[in-house]
């Protein structure tokens, strides 16, 4: 196996525990990851629409929609007219909503905190750095 192979290798690997331990953290919660997206972003971007949210993740605006429904049903967002548009909603995280959000970035924090144990402050900007230049080149070879 060449260095290139190993290198992705490793990167899946991470990628998939990673993606375990965030499941298995929104399962406690009672949340899907479409969910959690929604709620994060809602939370992270107050009044944001659901075309927002729909363009941002790269989805339909039905699925965006559905989405957003299910987040009104349980009382984590609520729509709310735009006061520029009445045609347009507002999507608004509930005192629940923002609760959960807090137990996502809570989570978040505690993740990194294993990920970074060992690692010093110029290891953690050196390998944030390596990530960032490595999602670049995914970037720009997709268009």
């Amino acid at each position: 196996m060449n260095h290139e192979a190993m290198v992705a290798r490793e990167v899946l690997i991470l990628a998939r525990k990673l993606t375990r331990r965030r499941n298995q953290h929104l399962r406690e919660l009672g949340l899907t990851a479409e969910q959690a997206d929604a709620l994060t972003f809602f939370t992270d971007h107050p009044r944001s629409s659901i075309t927002a949210f729909k363009t941002v993740q790269h989805i339909t605006h039905q699925t965006a929609r559905l989405i957003v429904q299910r987040l009104v049903k349980r009382d984590l967002v609520t729509l709310v007219a735009d006061p520029h548009d009445g045609r347009l909603k507002q999507v608004v995280p509930t005192t629940a909503g923002r609760a959960k959000r807090e137990q996502l970035r809570q989570h978040g924090w505690q993740t990194s905190a294993v990920l970074f144990d060992d690692f010093t402050p110029a290891q953690q900007q050196a390998f944030l750095t390596l990530l960032q230049r490595a999602n670049e080149n995914l970037e720009s070879s997709e268009n």
